[in-house]
């Protein structure tokens, strides 16, 4: 009976927490180990899963349903929101894959079964809502050295390749840039292979001539 009690106890403090939440936060089972043992913690989150009110989206991540009004559904996290979610939980940087790049800015319309992030943690691969995450160590500077919108644009060049470089990609990439990066992208990328630094230069002179024109919304 004592035991059951210090359960329900940490059951009602979980609650507390997850009810400060807005519906469809994504939150780890981390988050509550300073309420009790492990398995007590793993034990209550399982009973609040098991009554709806929260759900599991890959191992040792929940969410607190979100329902939509508008859909008539309930709505989850992009395969982007958990994937960084993971990352943060793990504390590693990522940045997405070439194929997944290209997904993410609008240059394949191409929905894949697999999204691929760079990592500097191990390999990992999850399965979420039919689809999986795979995340590739790489020790590479492409996650490392730039910010995670420049390592985007880089990875989308790579995986278009030089022969697929044309004036609609670099208009693409250079109004991303303009809308999301305030660095220089043309400065620290002359350590990346030559054409892709030369397609980079080209973008940045595209972007500037946005801020000249100061035109877009």
């Amino acid at each position: 009976r004592g035991l059951c009690m210090k359960q329900d106890s940490i059951i009602g403090n979980i609650t507390e927490v997850i009810n400060r939440y807005e519906k469809g936060t994504i939150f780890s089972i981390h988050e509550f180990y300073h309420l009790g043992t492990k398995n007590t913690v793993k034990s209550a989150i399982l009973r609040l899963e098991n009554r709806g009110e929260i759900e599991r989206l890959v191992d040792g991540l929940y969410i607190k349903p979100k329902y939509s009004e508008v859909l008539k559904e309930f709505s989850y996290p992009t395969i982007d929101e958990l994937a960084n979610k993971i990352a943060k939980k793990f504390s590693w940087t990522i940045c997405p894959g070439e194929d997944n790049a290209l997904n993410m800015l609008g240059l394949s319309t191409q929905i894949p079964n697999a999204y691929v992030y760079l990592s500097d943690g191990p390999y990992r691969m999850y399965e979420y809502r039919g689809r999986k995450i795979i995340f590739k160590h790489s020790s590479n500077r492409y996650i490392s050295e730039y910010s995670r919108n420049l390592s985007l644009i880089i990875q989308a060049i790579k995986s278009l390749g030089l022969e697929n470089i044309n004036e609609n990609v670099i208009e693409k990439l250079a109004l991303f840039a303009y809308k999301n990066i305030s660095e220089d992208i043309s400065l620290n990328t002359n350590k990346l292979p030559h054409w892709i630094f030369n397609v980079i230069v080209l973008i940045n002179k595209k972007v500037k001539q946005y801020g000249s024109n100061d035109k877009l919304e």
